[in-house]
């Protein structure tokens, strides 16, 4: 039997005896959306974070630690898949969520800032990426100082994104 059968059976059992929502059950949906990220099934991890998701905003909340987990890890599995558009959306809506509950210079606010960035540059959209990445710069140069390793590589990110900007108005025929 398969380490993903044997997952779902155990959710099954712990659904029908402990509840969907029981802390045990949804420890085992966040394990079994895990391996299949790690495994490179990624539709799978989107459905099992969407899932965990759901069930951590209905018992914890929007705001709770838990839930804007599920929802970054939701985000990334979907921008593995290729669905950069909802990925941009769920990262956009958890650094929305994150800068009001945790601050705008909280590093999971600041991982979540990059990873929207990132995500907007693998969409082509090198405008929004490049202002993410100056808005990284700014933070990280706040809180790190200029000198850090992760400011200069948001600064050769920003740097790359501009670059790329100007390439395409070059070729943009006037």
């Amino acid at each position: 039997m398969s380490i993903v059968s044997e997952y779902e059976k155990l959710i099954a059992d712990q659904t029908r005896v402990l509840g969907s929502d029981h802390p045990d059950t949804l420890t085992t949906l966040r394990r079994l959306a895990e391996f299949r990220f790690d495994c490179g099934d990624f539709t799978g991890a989107v459905d099992d974070y969407g899932q965990l998701h759901s069930a951590r905003a209905r018992v914890h909340g929007a705001d709770h630690p838990d839930t804007l987990n599920a929802l970054y890890n939701l985000a990334t599995s979907r921008a593995m898949t290729g669905d950069l558009a909802t990925a941009t959306a769920d990262y956009q809506q958890l650094y929305d969520l994150r800068t009001r509950v945790l601050g705008a210079d909280n590093p999971d606010t600041l991982r979540t800032l990059s990873a929207l960035a990132s995500c907007r540059a693998d969409a082509d959209d090198h405008e929004g990426a490049a202002a993410d990445y100056q808005r990284l710069l700014d933070a990280r140069t706040r809180v790190l100082g200029s000198e850090h390793e992760e400011t200069l590589r948001t600064r050769g990110d920003l740097i790359y994104q501009q670059s790329l900007l100007i390439s395409d108005q070059q070729q943009t025929p006037s």
